[in-house]
């Protein structure tokens, strides 16, 4: 995962394996042995067990590449790691791609100056959407019966003065009707109705496009011009929501490094002790484990020897 996101950072094509099947060996070896001397004899016996599995692995592709990678991760994903304990701003700044007009960061290595703008609504929008949290001023739930498949956002119908204010800018950012406390939450990007917000979710290959943000490049790579400047990465260098994981790089191999990789002659790694790009690249696995195929073809095969 971690050489993936190095790979997209110097424009290079990621490579995604699955475990194809998993085959198990037993041997079983017998020793024996016997000994003696005038008037004396003795002997042993000795039995050793070895497993050898083989694992296979195979590329990605096809309809299995476009189920785990392409499709847009599940709004439900997002919000059962809410409730489980990860913290909502992250989550959102990492698996939102839009709401209404407002974009998040576009995949791709660099980032121009009115995608930095972009970002910095984008920005502000969830952090209105945490404050709401916090004084319990919105919620969302799915509709009934045939109405089932559809998700709403519904804010409160009499908050406190400090709960409006928020609400009141909140609905400005975003441009929706202030009359309106009730919204149906759609992926439709065009011909938006009034009673209608539009939440886009990235895919798992945008999201990593994403995170590539943070890979610290080496000066000499920069000067072999094997990466694109990105003049404007130094306005958001300090600000964990817009590139929550920072990949350091050396010419040594790290000595504290949660996850470390080779490539291009240098070390790209996570530190022990970055415990908030811990938590992102954490986040990530657990997004990628949950966008796996379920199909029984997926599950590897496990073979023992009978005989």
């Amino acid at each position: 995962m971690l050489l993936n996101l190095v790979r997209l950072r110097y424009r290079d094509v990621p490579v995604f394996l699955s475990v194809s099947s998993v085959l198990s060996q037993y041997v079983y070896l017998g020793s024996a042995n016997v000994n003696g001397a005038a008037g004396t004899a003795g002997g042993g016996l000795g039995v050793t067990y070895i497993d050898r599995p083989t694992i296979s692995y195979s590329p990605l592709s096809g309809e299995e590449f476009a189920q785990q990678l392409l499709t847009p991760i599940p709004s439900a994903s997002i919000f059962s790691l809410a409730q489980s304990g990860w913290p909502a701003a992250e989550l959102m700044m990492m698996g939102f791609e839009r709401l209404n007009h407002l974009n998040n960061t576009a995949f791709g290595p660099v980032l121009s100056q009115q995608q930095i703008e972009q970002m910095q609504e984008f920005e502000l929008a969830v952090r209105l959407i945490v404050k709401l949290g916090k004084h319990n001023g919105f919620e969302s739930y799915r509709g009934i019966g045939k109405d089932a498949k559809n998700r709403y956002l519904v804010f409160a119908e009499n908050p406190s003065p400090e709960t409006q204010t928020i609400i009141a800018q909140f609905k400005q950012v975003l441009q929706l009707d202030p009359d309106i406390s009730v919204f149906r939450i759609t992926d439709r990007q065009i011909n938006r109705k009034p009673d209608e917000v539009i939440l886009k979710l990235r895919s798992l290959l945008t999201l990593m496009g994403f995170l590539s943000h943070g890979v610290e490049v080496p000066e000499e790579h920069m000067q072999n011009k094997f990466v694109e400047q990105n003049p404007a990465i130094t306005q958001i260098a300090n600000n964990d929501l817009f590139v929550p994981v920072n990949i350091h790089s050396s010419d040594a191999k790290p000595d504290n490094a949660f996850v470390a990789i080779e490539y291009q002659n240098y070390w790209f790694y996570i530190d022990h002790s970055d415990h908030a790009s811990k938590q992102a690249f954490g986040l990530l696995t657990y997004l990628y484990m949950l966008q796996a195929p379920q199909s029984p073809n997926a599950v590897p095969l496990i073979t023992i020897p009978a005989g």
